[in-house]
């Protein structure tokens, strides 16, 4: 607890939970006090609902470090897959307990004046107003002074639904954000010709996006951890590295639209509402410049575009607004690769070790004569699974995470050797995001930040690549769609990228955003607000404002405006 909380914040941080638990407790003996049947059940809603929120908030901390924070909401489609069975213990042994706490006051006789709880009540109100008037936002990773269980939970579900219903946009004010970022190549300096010997002409693509991995767990990168990514660590050992490069965002869909677009978003890929970006993409109401990504700009040079995933739900339509030609989830692949002759119904997702062999198959068997795009994004590296092949003692979930994921892609990389499309593919290997940094990832190397920005890794393979290392200088992943199109050959086009390859220099690549969290990275390091130096403090500052600008466009537009 002491790397990160003094004692009297530890002391602030207790009594303000307690008098949450306070304020509960009188709300339910008020409520008892009510004569009308149906009133006091009414009245008694509050405080219960109340508390189940409160336990949920505890489990979370347990789990993850800190209270829920609104990039959880956004995320729910994918931390849906996860048995939080514990929570759910939980709930249910405080309703027993909410109901058994009833029952027993409301047959004992009151022993005090009815006035009495209500002045307790009002003294308690004043005292956790006070306590919480300054409140954080929550961050989901350590609980902040002034944080409390269910205000902290209200806070940052209003910030979630204030993402996706910000202040509308004109058409004439959309037209001229797009146009101070609309570029019309994308990029200036490519990779040197002597870094890219032996790639052919016009190859296959294939990027393994890799769920919440931070480099920090591989060898290569410097792992305290000596032999938990054996296999990829080996095809390191022939590929380009590129080191101190950091995710520019989290969570899942914004890290896997963010890199595919080279930009930010505002709102997420489906909510209630429907305005969610793949319910309503913008592009197709201002089409003068469209947000372009990187398998809309290959179809044009003749590529075909396939996008593998262990799921099926929200995530496949957020993902098919990408503009790949095929999405291929769980329900297909699992039908077509891995079921077999058994019945029955399909699992939640498949095992990676599924989904990697069912992608390699699916692509052995697509014609010659065109190249394809394809993006695969697994599941098992999900913060809070644990993995089956255990790593040393097997007590940390994350180390035992990527020692198992580690022997899934081997087992790939192993079969993509052997197979025809060795001969003329691109293979990159990166991450969705980095890990999230909770309390097991803390405990497995003490040096990660307790914010969600990190080193990511970024392998770039191809049959008779030299190994070189490319010091990236603190860049982020906004820089992964210019430099890949570039390593292709492809130069001119409309986009909206904010990043660059890494043999240039760009504005906005060195500021990642987490929700309303921005972070500065550079060669030293990664920095949060407070301890940005003072010689970035002006690039910061201008950084964040071109970003809010940015993700403007994924506002709902306004086409009444005049």
């Amino acid at each position: 607890m002491s790397r990160y909380y003094s004692s009297a914040e530890l002391l602030y941080i207790t009594i303000s939970f307690m008098l949450e638990l306070v304020l509960i407790d009188l709300s339910i003996r008020l409520a008892l006090g009510i004569r009308n049947r149906l009133l006091r059940v009414v009245a008694l809603l509050l405080p219960a609902a109340a508390g189940s929120i409160y336990v949920v908030q505890l489990y979370a901390s347990w789990i993850s470090g800190g209270l829920i924070p609104p990039i959880a909401f956004a995320n729910r489609e994918v931390t849906g897959l996860i048995a939080f069975n514990g929570v759910y213990a939980m709930l249910g042994a405080y309703f027993v307990a909410f109901i058994a706490y009833a029952i027993v006051h409301r047959v004992a006789p009151p022993r005090c004046s009815p006035r009495t709880p209500v002045i307790w009540l009002g003294l308690a109100a004043l005292a956790y107003a006070g306590m919480i008037h300054d409140q954080p936002l929550a961050r989901g990773i350590v609980v902040a002074r002034g944080e409390a269980p269910i205000s902290s939970f209200l806070r940052a579900f209003s910030t979630y639904a204030g993402m996706n219903d910000r202040a509308q946009l004109s058409a004439a004010e959309l037209i001229e954000a797009r146009a101070a970022f609309s570029r019309g190549k994308m990029y200036q300096q490519g990779f040197p010709a002597e870094y890219t010997k032996g790639l052919v002409e016009h190859p296959n693509v294939i990027v393994v996006f890799t769920e919440g991995m931070s480099a920090r767990w591989m060898e290569t990168y410097g792992s305290i951890h000596p032999g938990i990514t054996p296999n990829l660590d080996r095809l390191a050992g022939g590929s380009l590295v590129v080191s101190n490069y950091y995710n520019h965002t989290a969570a899942t869909f914004r890290g896997l639209r963010g890199q595919l677009t080279s930009g930010h978003q505002e709102i997420d890929g489906v909510n209630a509402e429907g305005t969610g970006i793949d319910q309503r993409d913008i592009s197709g109401d201002i089409t003068a410049v469209s947000r372009i990504s990187i398998p809309e700009i290959l179809r044009a040079r003749g590529y075909r575009s396939m996008f593998f995933l262990s799921q099926q739900g929200h995530i496949n339509t957020m993902i098919e607004m990408l503009g790949f030609d095929r999405t291929l989830g769980r329900d297909y692949l699992y039908d077509h690769y891995v079921r077999g002759d058994a019945a029955g119904a399909r699992p939640p997702y498949l095992t990676d070790q599924e989904l990697f062999d069912s992608m390699l198959s699916e692509l052995e068997a697509q014609p010659r004569g065109k190249p394809f795009f394809a993006a695969v994004y697994n599941f098992q590296t999900h913060a809070f699974l644990d993995g089956e092949e255990k790593y040393g003692e097997g007590d940390n979930i994350v180390l035992n995470q990527f020692h198992t994921y580690d022997r899934d892609i081997g087992r790939f990389i192993e079969r993509f050797m052997a197979s025809r499309l060795h001969e003329n593919t691109l293979l990159v290997f990166t991450a969705d995001h980095s890990t999230f940094p909770g309390p097991n990832a803390a405990k497995a190397d003490s040096r990660m930040k307790d914010y969600f920005v990190d080193n990511i890794p970024l392998l770039i393979y191809w049959k008779g690549a030299e190994h070189r290392v490319i010091d990236a200088g603190g860049k982020n992943s906004l820089d992964l769609a210019p430099s890949l199109l570039s390593l292709l050959g492809v130069r001119k086009g409309h986009n909206l990228f904010l990043g660059c390859t890494f043999f240039e220099e760009c504005n906005l690549d060195r500021v990642s955003n987490i929700g309303a969290e921005y972070i500065l990275t550079d060669s030293a390091g990664s920095y949060s607000e407070s301890l940005v130096p003072d010689a970035q403090k002006s690039y910061y500052e201008q950084a964040k404002q071109t970003i809010e600008r940015y993700k403007s466009m994924d506002l709902v537009i306004d086409t009444q405006a005049d």
